[in-house]
């Protein structure tokens, strides 16, 4: 049988967008294929989100054709879900971390309280009683450090590109790394904190230059370019590490 597998027709009231089934290579784990059809799209795009595939197409491109494409494609769709599956990612079974990028070793020891500390490169998660939940204060200890991390960067950026904002916040969100409302207050995703310092800095950057221009324009971009100007690299790592905010 070939590696697509035809799951499920035709979607309800949409009859041009369709579900696949892709078998990775690597694993033999089996993922979704979102084929989404739209008239405005001239081209055919691929993209991977977490491990689900995304096929962006336009309405008269043949179905026959997107499957040979995702057939010649194969190689590279395994690799970068694999990559997905083992780069910036949180491992609690083999007690490892991530903190601004890098991975660093979990040591659980008995304390006189339950927190987070670096010691010997490595993050010491401290008990007080037995069942802590490691993901918790993991958890507690990052939006701790992202807001104190935010806090200087923000004031950094602010006095580069000379604005101001109006306060700033650290939420959780499951898609967005960072938002700027109408009264200039940015909220920003903990999660960036596994992420490079140098990404924070570019969504920092970003969620700045927002409060200049509200959209995603020329201008928007030209500003954003003065002051990070491997902002387009920053997007692709972005792109392509996005699992990273499957904490």
């Amino acid at each position: 049988m070939n590696w697509l597998v035809l799951t499920s027709i035709f979607r309800k009231k949409i009859l041009t967008n369709k579900t696949l089934e892709f078998k990775c290579e690597n694993s033999g784990i089996s993922h979704p294929v979102n084929i989404k059809v739209t008239k405005r799209k001239k081209t055919i795009s691929i993209r991977i989100d977490k491990n689900k595939i995304l096929v962006n197409t336009p309405n008269f491109i043949k179905e026959d054709y997107i499957l040979s494409l995702l057939e010649r494609k194969k190689e590279w769709i395994s690799n970068t879900i694999l990559k997905n599956s083992k780069q910036y990612k949180n491992n609690f079974i083999n007690r490892e971390a991530l903190y601004l990028g890098k991975k660093y070793k979990i040591n659980i020891k008995k304390g006189l309280s339950n927190e987070v500390i670096f010691k010997n490169d490595n993050l010491e998660i401290l008990y007080k009683r037995k069942n802590i939940n490691v993901k918790n204060t993991l958890e507690r200890w990052y939006r701790l450090r992202c807001y104190l991390l935010l806090e200087e960067r923000l004031n950094y950026y602010s006095k580069k590109i000379n604005l101001k904002y109006n306060g700033f916040s650290v939420r959780s969100f499951k898609r967005r790394l960072g938002s700027c409302d109408n009264k200039k207050h940015i909220s920003f995703n903990w999660k960036i904190i596994l992420m490079p310092k140098q990404i924070i800095d570019y969504v920092v950057i970003h969620e700045l230059c927002h409060i200049i221009h509200f959209n995603h324009s020329k201008l928007f971009w030209e500003k954003v370019s003065n002051f990070c100007p491997e902002y387009k690299s920053r997007k692709n790592w972005l792109k392509n590490n996005f699992s990273i905010l499957d904490f």
